[in-house]
């Protein structure tokens, strides 16, 4: 099993990164959907595989999800994962349709959460591209439908082959004047965060 090795400079650096990047998300996601989409958590820690498997398990609602990894200088793979429930009132918004227009899950449903876990990917790939000055590309997204727990389960499959634990940011959108929370998971290739960080740690000292 690999081990988790990881400087507090570097997770300092991480960490301010990935607010930065979430904050554009939440900009992006809120245009999107025309309603303010409100940051209720962005938590980025090393966190033990099976407690986190079972953390998701407890989430006994069905979901519908994006899938996606990033490549480029910064490199990993995203969950931007809704409740059932929650998707038919995103994609009431998405289409402009009137609230309580979607009540079963349909090809639009799906289209809409690729959609916008596609374009909360292309902003978190940005703002990562001006940091590490290169270009970030996300895979097109894989949606899925399924309890919470088999999903995240599908989602962290290789790492948890490899490793006892996970690097994983965890953010929370609630949206406004709607019931509705949303989930983003985030976890960095651990083989190269460490030389992107370096790069740009040395790249801040050269400025």
């Amino acid at each position: 099993f690999q081990i988790m090795n990881i400087s507090k400079e570097h997770m300092r650096i991480l960490d301010i990164i990935i607010k930065i990047c979430i904050d554009n998300a939440s900009r992006v996601f809120s245009k999107t959907i025309k309603r303010g989409a409100l940051i209720e958590l962005v938590r980025t820690k090393i966190v033990d595989i099976s407690e986190i498997t079972e953390e998701t398990n407890n989430d006994y609602r069905e979901m519908v999800a994006a899938m996606l990894e990033l490549t480029g200088a910064f490199r990993g793979k995203l969950l931007f994962m809704v409740p059932v429930d929650g998707a038919f009132v995103l994609q009431d918004l998405y289409l402009t349709s009137p609230p309580g227009t979607t009540k079963e899950l349909n090809e639009f449903t799906k289209g809409t959460v690729q959609e916008i876990g596609n374009i909360i990917a292309s902003s978190i790939g940005n703002t990562l591209a001006s940091d590490f000055g290169s270009t970030q590309l996300p895979t097109p997204p894989q949606v899925i439908c399924d309890f919470a727990g088999s999903i995240f389960e599908t989602f962290i499959l290789e790492e948890a082959i490899e490793q006892n634990d996970l690097l994983l940011i965890k953010t929370k959108f609630k949206l406004h004047n709607t019931k509705i929370d949303s989930y983003l998971f985030l976890i960095p290739d651990i083989n190269t965060l460490e030389d992107s960080l370096d790069k740009l740690e040395k790249m801040e000292m050269e400025k």
